[in-house]
């Protein structure tokens, strides 16, 4: 019986080993690949890179001037905007803004409609520049966050697609 019992250990213990060889014998070929594949990529970078004729051909040819005709960029009709003086919103200070807006519209129809909605558009930026901090806008993501707002709400009112683009001609926080 005993030996009985140390052969059934002994032919576990060969088990475990198969296995363990097994996984061993996978991972040196996982690694084989891996080293192949390596090698093949360097092979790949190294042989299909340009030589320095082609380079040279390359700065040639992007110096030499091309005449095309580039169609310019579409300039649409600006609407300068009276300064906007407001407090800022800050309960630990007392801050002002003085900020000038253009609005760029896209032709003369939104640019009357934008002149007749005036008072409507003034009263939306006033009441968006007073509910801002001084941290809100005193950072250049503050400036264009707001500047995005901006285009919102007037957008909202003469209609989308006829406002352009916003710009602050002057932007002061004191």
């Amino acid at each position: 019986m005993a030996k009985k019992e140390k052969d059934t250990s002994n032919d576990k213990a060969q088990e475990k080993g198969k296995k363990g060889g097994s996984k061993l014998l996978l991972i040196i070929i996982i690694l084989l690949l891996l080293v192949i594949a390596g090698g093949a990529g360097a092979f790949f970078f190294l042989y299909s890179a340009p030589s320095d004729e082609e380079i040279a051909k390359e700065i040639q040819k992007d110096e030499t001037p091309q005449v095309t005709s580039q169609a310019e960029p579409q300039i649409g009709i600006t609407v300068e905007l009276k300064p906007f003086i407001v407090n800022l919103a800050d309960p630990k200070a007392s801050h002002f803004l003085k900020a000038t807006i253009t609005l760029e519209v896209k032709d003369d129809k939104a640019k009357d409609l934008s002149e007749k909605m005036l008072p409507k558009i003034r009263n939306d930026i006033l009441l968006l520049l007073s509910s801002q901090t001084l941290e809100d806008v005193i950072s250049i993501e503050g400036k264009v966050r707001l500047r995005d707002e901006i285009m919102a709400r007037v957008s909202r009112i003469i209609g989308r697609g006829r406002l352009k683009n916003v710009y602050f001609s002057q932007f002061v926080v004191q």
